[in-house]
């Protein structure tokens, strides 16, 4: 029988073991290729699952009923709207420079901001085990992040009231007895939920617990999901969800007159799944493309220094896959900030951001690294033409996809503030315009 630190040892020696043999060709390309079915293969099944149990409860989903109930439920809180800037807000957050690339900035123009810090004083919540590992479900870091949010939020109720507790939060790392103990003070918790086509996150770690937003789900009054079918997944368990994209914020991420674009093609992002590949394709047919981010050569690049790079490049690569998949797409903040920048955009064809985006117009689409190169290649030749898309991508990046128009609209569709005779000081100075708010 192992004792405890014999099996930290062991599982240590395994965890070093797999790192090393991601780095190596051959099983790296087995284990993609693997995980990629298995990816799809979930995906399937939780479609089907979820289309047999709409059909057996008879259920549809209806966003506006969604808003509905989530409105009646603030009444019955004895909630009414409040003039934007006198909400207060309980922030649970994920990654900082995610989280400071725009949003933030947004939402405290918009409300007063009470930032979550983990039991080490950092920003956001705490994911690593005790040798430095980010753990996929270990009961000693919910615990952590229990305690802090519940001392933390304590002491934001001595200094005043709050209206709502906002976060992205799983179960891996945050209990649904936490939340129910927010909810139990009359705060409702909005959960944003941006990677509902990974299977894991609708899974169950050892012992059945749920996982991921879904494992929230009781304690959660709406999800915010960048996954539009995913809204009917979440009504079939109870759990109120509507589609939300995701946005941008013009002072961070705008054109600046003073940044030559001197960078032809760029991307910002980790080096993980088909990313690789398909930049090592591009370069094969002569395109060079700057890559910043955890695995490439130039490194991570922060929040600041992301918004700096966009304003100098003349094309932003966005990789829309998820995982090691070449044929699963998701919306990313990029898909939002490139087009904000004045750059031209060019990414995979992910069907909830041509909804948004016109192909051709506003944004440009590949399915294979040769439908990139050949695109990258004929725009850089026909600067007009780049021009023309980049304009117009920033056009409608400008009108309709801001921070603070995206939480403005969300906030008064739900009750929570009064918007009707709004506009925020932010989107007169950064637009000098007013907002233009819904579906395109």
């Amino acid at each position: 029988m192992l004792g405890t630190m014999q099996i930290l040892v062991l599982k240590n020696y395994l965890y070093r073991i797999k790192a090393k043999l991601r780095g190596i060709p051959f099983p790296a390309a087995v284990n993609g290729a693997l995980k990629a079915r298995q990816l799809r293969a979930g995906l399937q099944k939780l479609a089907t699952h979820y289309k047999k149990q709409a059909e057996k409860s008879s259920f549809r989903y209806q966003e506006q009923v969604v808003i509905d109930e989530f409105r009646r439920r603030q009444l019955n809180l004895d909630q009414h709207p409040k003039e934007p800037g006198d909400l207060r807000i309980f922030w649970v957050g994920a990654n900082r420079d995610q989280d400071e690339s725009g949003f933030l900035q947004a939402l405290r123009r918009i409300a007063t901001v009470i930032e979550f810090h983990n039991w080490k004083g950092s920003y956001g919540q705490w994911y690593w085990d005790s040798l430095g590992r980010v753990q996929v479900y270990d009961p000693t870091i919910i615990a952590l992040n229990d305690r802090a949010l519940k001392s933390q939020l304590e002491t934001a109720l001595k200094n005043g009231s709050v209206d709502l507790l906002m976060g992205q939060m799983w179960a891996n790392y945050i209990s649904k007895e936490a939340l129910a103990w927010v909810r139990g003070r009359g705060i409702p918790v909005l959960n944003i939920s941006m990677d509902d086509r990974l299977p894991d996150n609708w899974g169950r770690a050892q012992g059945g617990v749920r996982l991921g937003a879904i494992g929230l789900a009781s304690v959660t009054d709406l999800v915010l999901t960048t996954s539009s079918e995913t809204c009917a997944w979440y009504g079939a368990e109870d759990c109120p969800a509507i589609f939300w994209p995701l946005a941008s914020d013009p002072a961070v991420f705008c054109p600046s007159e003073n940044s030559e674009r001197n960078i032809d093609v760029l991307f910002v992002g980790n080096k993980y799944g088909v990313r690789e590949g398909i930049i090592r394709e591009l370069s094969k047919r002569g395109v060079n493309v700057e890559c910043y981010g955890a695995g490439w050569t130039n490194g991570p690049a922060t929040a600041e220094q992301s918004a700096a790079l966009f304003k100098r490049a003349r094309i932003i690569l966005g990789v829309g896959t998820v995982g090691h998949c070449k044929d699963v797409f998701t919306m990313k903040l990029r898909d939002f900030d490139a087009p904000m920048s004045g750059a031209l955009y060019l990414t995979h064809r992910c069907a909830d951001l041509i909804q948004l985006y016109q192909e051709g117009c506003e944004i440009e689409c590949y399915a294979t690294p040769e439908e990139a190169a050949h695109k990258i290649h004929h725009y850089l030749a026909h600067p007009i033409d780049l021009l023309r898309v980049a304009a117009a991508g920033h056009a409608k990046a400008l009108s309709r996809d801001t921070w603070a128009g995206r939480l403005e609209e969300t906030f008064s569709r739900l009750g929570l503030i009064d918007a009707s005779a709004h506009v925020t000081a932010s989107s007169t100075d950064a637009l000098g315009q007013d907002k233009q708010l819904g579906a395109s």
